[in-house]
């Protein structure tokens, strides 16, 4: 029987012995796979299931005004996001979720949808933005319930003045799939999208730190492992003054229209207004769809920057230009007397003044402070529109100032050449006498505007307009300053200059003069109306409304004698220049004057 047992034990043995042998070989051939071929990929999840970074976005720098008062700020909020990858049962969490902070699952699973070609493995995809403190700690007590789901603070922008120099702080928001790609950066990122957030973008943002939390095989946190502090976007100071700013909003008020108001010894912007204006916290996290069709849609185009985007026929403002081309040359002389009977005639056709009854016989001086369309049909007509386009482009005009707003607009300075291949017609006489009054073919905007007064008020010295006064890196202290750019001096004629001067004095202060309303007592104003068609050609005596009426022009200086500020303002369909701009231009010198707190870094 032994025998037996030992012969079927012997028999079997081989058997076993292959069996442990294949066990044993699929045992290493196992191991093998799992820590050679695959090891990495098991490695990567197990750290994944075991530390997870959570992002933790940098506060922006604030923007603040040229005496350090902030126009743009950070409030700390909290989104409530979701990683895929860490829920286990993801449609029971998304359910779970959905019931505790009121977003509908459908809303839930829309968004990781169309986070999902663009995210990388492991990014928190946004559920909920700006989340009510109430759903936040919800969410925080029903961790254990929420694999996935994570709390992440962020800091968004908030604009305290709302619409107040809304053009020139842009807004920020979404970064697109386009500037992501280019970037190579985190889905959700707000970056500057307009204005001067867009300008300094890189500036402000800063960079994003994290907080690594470990979190079990099922993707609830453990504890938190350490925190990588963000660092702060660099402060930016500008060179507006807030109080000038809303006196030239308050004084332009609902009217269409744009004001820039300019240091002339720097080129410091110190206000630069645009109407209607528009509300940038509509932006921040994403602008609802029914405010920004309001917006798009809006006949007024308030997102449009009329102060740098718009041109316009400068009228009798561009009369400056043409005292500056004649005296400079010397076609003009003080003494040429011209007689203004109401008109003037060039062929066939006649060319009316303002002043239906006349001006008389006039010099420059007074043709100047009257402003006189037949003195200035007759001595544009003697000079030459060629000759006046000259100094026109020598003062800025015709071309970008480069200020640091996006889509400037250059304007228009026709000569001879240009009609004749823009439209195909000889220069006629009547070019010479419409456009040496600032009308034609001629367009202006109203920083250029500025920005030629401004050369005019500190002797031919022309600056590049600027807004950044200074940066402030928050973590060092380190300031820097920018440094005005002087593009040159305009080689004028020193008395020439000092004539037209002269008469821009007269405007404000002579009788007769046509900018009355721009007079202050707190110093002598300087400067000069302008008034400029809409319409090509109105019947004398026909009233006009709305739309139909003329732009109003004003350009001055203060005070006269050593000025400080040089301003522009465009008042669209606001009539006569004396009336509509002159006065806004007063509030808005009277504020900067009047104001004895030294500004920034001087």
């Amino acid at each position: 029987m032994q025998q037996d047992t030992s012969v079927d034990i012997q028999r079997r043995l081989p058997f076993l012995a292959a069996f442990v042998i294949v066990f044993t070989v699929v045992l290493f051939v196992r191991l093998w796979f799992l820590q050679v071929v695959k090891g990495d990929y098991y490695y990567d999840l197990a750290e994944n299931n075991r530390i997870r970074p959570v992002k933790i976005g940098p506060p922006r720098g604030i923007i603040y005004d040229r005496k350090g008062r902030p126009f743009v700020e950070n409030v700390l909020v909290f989104d409530i996001a979701l990683v895929p990858e860490d829920a286990q049962d993801l449609g029971a969490t998304i359910k779970k979720l959905s019931s505790l902070i009121k977003v509908k699952e459908e809303s839930i699973r829309t968004a990781l949808a169309d986070a999902a070609p663009i995210r990388a493995k492991y990014e928190p995809v946004k559920i909920k933005e700006e989340a009510p403190w109430e759903e936040v700690a919800v969410v925080e007590a029903h961790q254990e319930d929420l694999p996935g789901v994570i709390v992440e603070p962020e800091h968004r922008r908030h604009y305290p003045y709302g619409g107040l120099a809304s053009h020139q702080m842009g807004y920020i928001g979404k970064i697109s799939q386009a500037q992501r790609r280019q970037e190579q950066t985190a889905i959700g990122l707000l970056v500057g999208q307009g204005g001067l957030e867009k300008t300094y973008d890189k500036l402000l943002r800063g960079v994003s730190g994290r907080r690594m939390i470990q979190v079990n095989a099922a993707g609830m946190k453990v504890k938190d492992l350490g925190i990588e502090d963000p660092k702060p976007g660099t402060d930016i100071y500008l060179t507006i003054d807030l109080d000038v700013q809303q006196a030239a909003e308050e004084a332009l008020g609902a009217r269409a229209g744009a004001v820039v108001a300019m240091d002339p010894g720097t080129g410091e912007i110190i206000a630069l207004t645009s109407h209607p204006n528009y509300d940038p916290n509509l932006f921040p996290r994403g602008i609802a769809p029914k405010d920004w069709v309001r917006l798009s849609n809006d006949p007024s185009h308030p997102l449009y920057n009329r102060a740098i985007q718009s041109v316009y026929p400068p009228g009798s403002t561009f009369k400056v230009i043409v005292s500056l081309a004649g005296l400079d040359s010397g076609l003009i002389k003080l003494d040429d007397k011209v007689t203004c009977t109401g008109s003037i005639k060039s062929g066939k056709k006649s060319f009316r003044c303002w002043k239906k009854a006349g001006h008389g016989t006039l010099t420059f001086h007074r043709g100047l402070v009257e402003s006189c369309d037949v003195y200035f049909y007759t001595m544009g007509d003697r000079i030459g529109f060629d000759r006046v386009a000259q100094y026109a482009r020598n003062m800025g005009l015709g071309s970008i100032t480069g200020v640091p707003l996006t889509d400037e607009k250059a304007g228009l300075i026709p000569t001879v050449a240009w009609k004749k291949e823009k439209v195909g017609e000889p220069w006629y006489p009547a070019d010479n006498y419409i456009n040496s009054i600032g009308q034609g073919f001629v367009l202006v905007s109203p920083i250029q505007a500025c920005q030629m007064i401004g050369a005019i008020a500190n002797g031919g010295l022309f600056y590049k307009p600027y807004l950044l006064k200074q940066t402030r890196n928050r973590e060092t202290g380190v300031v820097k300053k920018t440094r005005p750019d002087r593009k040159g001096r305009i080689i004028l004629d020193s008395a020439a200059l000092e004539e037209v001067r002269k008469a821009l004095f007269g405007v404000v202060n002579e009788p007769g003069g046509t900018a009355h309303g721009a007079a202050t007592p707190l110093a002598t104003v300087a400067g000069k109306t302008g008034t400029a068609q809409v319409i090509a050609q109105k019947i004398p005596g026909q009233k006009l409304f709305g739309k139909q009426q003329d732009h109003a022009w004003f350009i001055a200086y203060a005070p006269a004698e050593k000025p400080q500020i040089a301003v522009a303002v465009l008042v669209e369909h606001g009539g006569h220049g004396g009336a509509a701009a002159a006065p806004i231009a007063r509030k808005v010198i009277e504020e900067y004057l009047k104001n004895d707190g030294p500004p920034l870094g001087r």
